[in-house]
């Protein structure tokens, strides 16, 4: 329910800490629960945890090039509908409605960010 909740409000989810700062199999682990669970991120409690939650929680090119499709085949169903935009297209088969395209903005922004983050 945290993670509905966090989501309706526009707000991240953070995992908690994963204390054997010094087993990165296990927060590996736990950081791929926490993204499958729908987590935004992990709390951490040392400079040796980074790498490995940045590698878990940025967005893959997979899913940034399918938040791309997503938002633009959305934006071609609002721009060929000539004022009847049911509020619903259809990518790769699959209903998309205005939820999945904000959640596409937001990993897309995140993945600017990390991107931004890595340049410098």
């Amino acid at each position: 329910m945290t993670i509905l909740a966090a989501r309706a409000n526009g707000k991240f989810v953070i995992d908690g800490v994963y204390n054997n700062f010094r087993h990165g199999d296990g927060l590996y682990q736990e950081c791929m629960q926490g993204k499958t669970w729908g987590m935004d991120g992990k709390t951490l409690i040392h400079p040796n945890q980074v790498k490995t939650a940045n590698e878990v929680f940025a967005p893959s090119e997979e899913e940034v090039e399918h938040a791309r499709r997503l938002i633009a085949c959305w934006d071609e169903a609002k721009s060929s509908s000539e004022g009847a935009f049911t509020g619903v297209a259809v990518l790769d088969g699959i209903m998309v409605e205005e939820l999945h395209v904000k959640s596409a903005r937001l990993l897309l922004a995140r993945a600017e960010k990390i991107a931004q983050m890595k340049t410098g």
